[in-house]
């Protein structure tokens, strides 16, 4: 083997596809798990999303919930905070193309469209899933997920006649099943990863030997690991049978007792997961409702109306196990990435990613939960890991585009809301979707409220009332299949839904341009019709031995499954922004920073935006560091940040770090009891900040970035005295209702010595 191709594979993380290669592993582990990072504590206690807004009620997709920023200033409040071991938990099951692209190369690559995860906030556990034997986690994943208070864990997946084969010579005595076990433990170890899911889809002829090897398996990992997570496929029974249980039942129970839990097979009902929670009794939030976000055979159908399903398992108290929510990035139209076409275009695919990612999680959002970090020092640039050129202060270090997840920084854990689309049935898109009624707010409300109000199709009285005016310009909409469908606004609102109607018999030629502003970002590959059926509820025999074929399987189909499938379709509203915009045209540190749009065309209140539910201790005092940047439209913009935090007495505090220079150090700005307005401290004259960078540099070198910048950038240190307190929430104000502003970098950290009270703002 040559020099150059060894050095690439040792550059690359890759699966294990033999036995061989297992206990190959273990005597050359790759020499990247010198790269691998622990896991970074998190709170112990996390906020219930549904908790955050008082209207929780019924959630519906046509109207998103809002988590991004306050409605006025009667809702900012404190949160209630649950603790996390008694809440319901979510897995992120991540199967994209069988696994090991991009994200697979320790050194990145320079595709900056690949597909990255950033709803870190919402989840506990992220799965790496492939139909390799081994499934080892990418170096990237392990560590942007333990960032961000993750577990991250790999797949152990048997199929077929091989998979039998496998586990007939694993199970053949005890000291295979020994070895195995720790084998798996040692892996997980070695790459400081969190565990395993066993799927074992194939027939065993020694089911209560599999059972034993679960057992010990969950034994060791317990010894040897902090805190580790074992789960069990919903897969083969005790009996050794291959035959799906779409829940918990006496036909899986002895896995899940076990073991840490069970992630369900997807095609259940809701008599399953009623039956699942029942069964479950004190440890119902070990029992992972299985969520496939492509919707085959699936409750709800998946993709835009996952939610549906999610709703089911949320009503039980259940977690869930969501599965490939990558659809949103693997489903777009191959057609769409031509090599042919330009550059833009291309850049425009990877806009429907964000849009549709967007819609998907922010749908998801009220029934998760947040976690909330808690470690100081706390700093982030935002970077996801990925961008057009890498940049060091503002300054360019890459001036081409890269990918690589080990680069992601911690990502803001409140993010979503209804901001810059419109998501209802197909039907009911092309009827209001005529120009006039996307350009202010009182028309996206009514027709939000419409939509939500006709889920299966709007009367023509209904959509009259919210159409404004016609327009002469066609409409081009992308159907299910992706097929352009070019429609005329000239017709009637009852001409339109014919238009369409037509279409679905008789659909023309495929078209690859699309430049109408109104896209349907949605892609459909039908779900396979059949589910399932599970055996009766007999008691089963843990000790007998199969004698059929290893190379069958034992299914029980039952066809023609209706999963209440509906026609989603998705609309983009331009002139609508998000609070928090992923900016990739400039960065401070990485390859991205974020735009902070005070208001928009649509809703032109001053927004009160949300970057992070947490949980900071400060002993004595705050020292904070805010990073921002105007752009030549808003060049008086800035940027307030706001500490919201809480004291040993329970009184409520409000920090609001000022994003313009002001007053020296003495001249503090109380405006009522409990609210204090801090200037920064930026010039190397002033003797409070060299007092906090001397502080910084001594003891907390890696907070520090230099004040003096070339780029643009306007960086600024804060000091506040903060004693025995915990700041429970950050948020972000401009100054001026009108303009965007960037926000490159922020981070806190705790003072614990004295210091100087005469260089510190006092509250």
């Amino acid at each position: 083997m040559s020099e150059n191709v060894r050095s690439y594979q040792e550059l690359t993380c890759k699966p294990l596809d033999t036995y061989e290669e297992i206990l190959g592993f273990l005597q050359d582990p790759p020499p990247w798990r010198t790269l691998c990072t622990e896991l970074r504590q998190h709170s112990d206690q996390a906020i219930r999303n549904k908790d955050i807004n008082k209207d929780f009620g019924e959630t519906f997709l046509e109207t998103p919930q809002t988590f991004c920023h306050y409605k006025s200033e009667t809702e900012v409040k404190l949160i209630k905070r649950h603790e996390i071991k008694k809440l319901p938990k979510t897995l992120v099951c991540h199967d994209l193309a069988n696994g090991y692209h991009d994200d697979s190369i320790i050194d990145g690559t320079n595709n900056h469209e690949a597909y990255t995860f950033y709803n870190w906030g919402g989840i506990d556990i992220f799965c790496y899933f492939s139909h390799h034997l081994v499934t080892i986690p990418p170096l990237g994943w392990i560590n942007v997920g333990h960032a961000h208070g993750v577990k991250v864990i790999g797949t152990l997946i048997t199929e077929w006649g091989e998979g039998a084969a496998f586990w007939e010579k694993i199970l053949e005595s005890d000291i295979e099943i020994q070895n195995f076990a720790s084998a798996l433990v040692a892996i997980a170890k070695t790459l400081k990863f969190d565990g395993w899911l066993l799927n074992v889809e194939n027939k065993i002829s020694k089911p209560s030997k599999l059972i034993e090897f679960v057992r010990l398996l969950h034994s060791v990992l317990h010894q040897e690991l902090v805190d580790p997570v074992l789960l069990w496929y919903d897969s083969v029974t005790v009996d050794g049978h291959l035959n799906w249980q779409n829940g918990l039942n006496n036909k899986n129970r002895a896995f899940f007792e076990a073991c840490d839990g069970i992630f369900t097979n997807y095609s259940w009902s809701v008599g399953d997961v009623e039956a699942s929670a029942a069964a479950a009794g004190d440890r119902l939030t070990d029992v992972y409702i299985g969520i496939d976000v492509w919707g085959r055979n699936f409750y709800g159908g998946g993709q835009f109306n996952t939610q549906e399903a999610v709703k089911v398992a949320h009503s039980h108290g259940c977690s869930l196990a969501i599965f490939a929510p990558a659809w949103t990035h693997e489903a777009l139209s191959d057609d769409s990435c031509d090599v042919n076409v330009p550059a833009d275009e291309v850049c425009a695919t990877y806009d429907q990613f964000l849009l549709r990612d967007r819609v998907l999680w922010g749908s998801l959002w009220p029934f998760l939960n947040t976690k909330l970090p808690c470690m100081l020092p706390f700093s982030t640039s935002f970077c996801r890991g990925q961008g057009q050129k890498r940049r060091i202060y503002g300054e360019v270090i890459c001036p081409g585009p890269w990918y690589n997840l080990r680069h992601m920084q911690y990502q803001p854990n409140c993010s979503h809301g209804p901001h810059g689309y419109l998501l209802s049935v197909l039907e009911n898109i092309i009827a209001v979707s005529r120009h006039g009624i996307l350009n202010n707010k009182a028309g996206i409300v009514r027709c939000r409220r419409s939509l939500e109000s006709s889920r299966m199709k709007m009367s023509i009285k209904d959509i009259k009332k919210i159409v404004n005016k016609d327009t002469s310009d066609n409409l081009t909409i992308i159907d299910e299949d992706g097929t352009i469908i070019e429609v005329d606004n000239t017709l009637t609102v009852e001409d339109k839904v014919e238009v369409q109607e037509q279409h679905v018999e008789q659909k023309p030629e495929k078209t690859r341009k699309v430049s109408d502003v109104f896209r349907y970002l949605f892609k459909i590959k039908l779900p396979k019709e059949a589910e399932i059926q599970p055996d009766d509820e007999s008691e089963p025999n843990l000790n007998k031995t199969s004698t059929k074929s290893m190379i069958q399987t034992s299914l029980n189909l039952r066809l023609g499954q209706n999963t209440h499938k509906l026609r989603l379709a998705l609309i983009p509203v331009p002139d609508e922004l998000e609070c928090l915009e992923p900016f990739f045209e400039d960065s401070f540190i990485g390859g991205s920073c974020l735009k902070v749009n005070p208001s928009d065309k649509i809703d032109t209140s001053h927004r009160l935006t949300r970057m992070f539910h947490c949980n900071f201790y400060f002993e004595k005092a705050v020292l904070a560091c805010v990073v921002t940047k105007t752009l030549a439209d808003a060049r008086q913009q800035y940027l307030n940040i706001e500490l919201r935090a809480i004291d040993s007495t329970g009184r409520e505090l409000k920090i609001v770090l000022i994003g313009r220079d002001g007053p020296k150090a003495h001249a503090i700005g109380l405006s009522s009891p409990g609210i204090l307005y801090a200037y920064p401290l930026n010039s190397a004259s002033d003797p409070g900040f060299r007092d906090i960078q001397k502080y910084m540099l001594l003891n907390e070198p890696g907070f520090y970035v230099p004040v003096e910048n070339s780029y643009g950038w306007k960086v600024r240190y804060y000091a506040v005295s903060l004693e025995d307190a915990r700041v429970l929430s950050v948020d972000c104000r401009t100054g001026s209702e009108v303009g965007p502003i960037l926000l490159g970098h922020f981070g806190l950290c705790s003072r614990s010595d004295d210091g100087d009270a005469e260089k510190t703002y006092q509250l």
